[in-house]
């Protein structure tokens, strides 16, 4: 399979066609050239997604939010509107909910800390009495050295 570049007569045709190349297959069988030209006519392949101009993929894009405003422009009858008598207690009841969980944290950590504060004196106890049972061992052994003595 050789590529050629075709032979144009005129200008006119060759600005046209300026880069279209011809394939010409020499020495191949009628039925492997037709498959050869319907190989490489079905060839092309599509641009890659960044060359693509940015209408095609429109649909998959994620829509923007819009920026949300604050203050008393956002709702302007939010001010205005009434809560519900239902509302006020549900919003009641869920800050009495909180509170009640806050002081049964506050007490659970007291705990702890008092837990945690008995551990480190008995480990003060123990590590003292370490200390001073050496000691009391040590005169012990002297003294039955002195009654051998």
């Amino acid at each position: 399979i050789q590529r050629q570049e075709p032979n144009l007569p005129s200008t006119d045709q060759r600005s046209t066609a300026e880069h279209e190349e011809v394939t010409v297959f020499s020495g191949s069988s009628a039925a492997d050239a037709s498959h050869a030209r319907r190989l490489w006519s079905s060839a092309s392949l599509p641009p890659p997604l960044e060359l693509r101009p940015a209408a095609a993929d429109v649909r998959q894009r994620l829509p923007v939010s819009r920026p949300r405003r604050s203050g008393p422009a956002a709702a302007p009858g939010a001010a205005e509107r009434p809560q519900s008598a239902a509302a006020v207690r549900r919003r009641q009841e869920e800050r009495r909910r909180y509170e009640e969980a806050a002081v049964r944290r506050s007490q659970i950590l007291d705990l702890l800390r008092r837990q945690r504060e008995r551990r480190m004196q008995k480990e003060v106890q123990v590590w003292r009495e370490r200390r001073s049972s050496p000691r009391e061992e040590e005169e012990e052994e002297e003294e039955l050295v002195r009654q051998l003595q």
